[in-house]
């Protein structure tokens, strides 16, 4: 499991190469992109009171179970940051009455894929099993949520893994900018900015204990939800489930209240050396909107426009006219409460001051498009949409997010008419609420020496160091 400061950055190096290598000239084209209807989805609870989603997919014999309880990082203890994601590290090491090895190697003979994530809201667990090996399947999946043995053996190692990527980290320019630009958007100490992979205290702090009790207040029934998705009928699954998860029972919803970030005032660059970098790290952003935001369409068609595509404004402008890096971007992260926008790209040392002038004129431009603009940008989400939900992990995915953050029964199968009823003058009106230049930070990971007389001339710089963003680099114990 990959961190999410580390998946982001995964992300956006993902967008970057995309850029990078795809042939588009302009947006797709379409006259009339065809709504979307999505199969039925059946609901029921369990008499534990798990609430269960199911979607029959009888095309190919394949099955997806996604199972997802409200236990991420922010969750987290004070005192033991990366509680979170070592719970769901740990939880497929080692499962019932199988050691980790044991558990690895049956999951390959069996051909399925068994795995757990944890992110900043939620823990969850997957298994994408043929129809055929689901009687074995259907177990470990039920072993790995129920019965995770926790044994100290594998959490030293997964401890030490976890210390040597965070020591990885302060060579990894992307990652120290990320962990940055939380941290000065919301807050060392906010659940949102705060590391959700751990520090060195608190990842040598954690004990089996902790992870049996996190384990134990979090993934229960009443704070979690299934969504399967495939070749099973709702009599079957039912009787699996029963059998399967026997005796799992109580808990508790758990809520947890997040404060919106403090609203930026001004353009204020951070900058944080590193020394003999040849590229520097670029992201501008500031608080954004939550998932539940109500001028969601309009905002997406804006960011399309400005960077969610590869013929988006900053990618042409940075990438095509220009030359200062492989691609640029913009998106919003959408949590439950309040999130943020981000613009980003890694650019060449020598054309870092340009580079943040060129962003900056488009972050400011994106305030007027045009019909042609909004006409374009609504047919790319339109006609990129069904490609989400092309195979049943998609399908899973997509609707467990629209059960995790409350959204309408039918917000699937409305997504491409509401895109579509999307205004030029609503567009405009999102980018004059939702994007603020001058009201913005800048974080810059490059090399100071080349780069500060640049970053200077253009206002207020305050300077961080890596160690100040992520700590010291951690002490790694020998293994006696």
């Amino acid at each position: 499991m990959k961190t999410p400061i580390l998946t982001l950055c995964l992300l956006l190096g993902a967008a970057i190469a995309f850029a990078q290598t795809a042939d588009r000239n302009q947006y797709p084209s379409a006259e009339s992109p065809k709504p979307l209807q999505l199969p039925e989805v059946q609901r029921f609870k369990m008499d534990n009171g798990l609430p269960v989603y199911l979607v029959e997919q009888h095309e190919l014999p394949l099955v997806q179970f996604s199972l997802v309880s409200q236990a991420g990082s922010i969750y987290d203890p004070p005192g033991q940051l990366g509680l979170a994601e070592m719970v769901a590290d740990m939880m497929d090491e080692g499962a019932g009455e199988r050691n980790a090895l044991e558990l690895s190697e049956e999951i390959d003979f069996l051909g399925i894929t068994l795995n757990t994530y944890a992110n900043r809201e939620q823990l969850g667990l997957r298994l994408f099993t043929p129809t055929s090996k689901l009687e074995e399947a259907l177990p470990l999946f039920a072993d790995v949520l129920l019965r995770p043995r926790f044994e100290a053996e594998e959490l030293a190692r997964k401890r030490t893994e976890a210390l040597v990527a965070l020591a990885q980290s302060h060579d990894e320019a992307r990652v120290v900018a990320m962990e940055a630009f939380n941290q000065l958007i919301f807050g060392k100490e906010h659940p949102y900015g705060r590391s959700a992979s751990g520090t060195e205290a608190s990842l040598k702090s954690l004990t089996v204990q902790h992870l049996k009790d996190f384990h134990r207040e979090y993934l229960t029934p009443a704070n979690s939800f299934l969504v399967v998705v495939g070749d099973i009928g709702r009599k079957a699954l039912e009787q699996r489930l029963d059998k399967a998860l026997m005796g799992w029972s109580g808990g508790q919803l758990k809520t947890q209240m997040i404060a919106s970030p403090p609203e930026k005032k001004g353009f204020t660059v951070y900058l944080i050396d590193k020394p003999g970098a040849a590229q520097s790290v670029l992201r501008f952003g500031h608080p954004g909107v939550s998932r539940k935001t109500a001028d969601e369409y309009p905002i997406s068609v804006m960011n399309t426009i400005l960077g969610a595509s590869f013929t988006s404004r900053l990618n042409q402008n940075i990438r095509e006219e220009h030359g200062y890096a492989y691609g640029a971007a913009s998106f919003f992260w959408e949590p439950r409460y309040q999130g943020y926008f981000i613009a980003y790209a890694d650019v060449q040392s020598d054309v870092t001051g340009p580079a943040i002038q060129e962003f900056l004129k488009e972050l400011k431009g994106i305030r007027e498009v045009s019909e042609a603009d909004v006409e374009k940008a609504r047919n790319y989400q339109a006609l990129g949409f069904p490609a989400e939900f092309q195979n049943i992990e998609s399908i899973a995915g997509n609707l467990s997010d629209v059960i995790f953050y409350g959204l309408p029964e039918d917000y699937l199968n409305r997504h491409i008419g509401k895109l579509l009823a999307v205004t030029k003058e609503e567009v405009e009106a999102a980018a004059r609420q939702y994007i603020h230049p001058e009201n913005m930070i800048l974080v810059v990971v490059g090399d100071r020496e080349l780069i500060a007389d640049e970053v200077e001339a253009l206002g207020t710089v305050k300077y961080l160091s890596i160690e100040e963003v992520l700590g010291a680099v951690p002490v790694i114990e020998e293994k006696k």
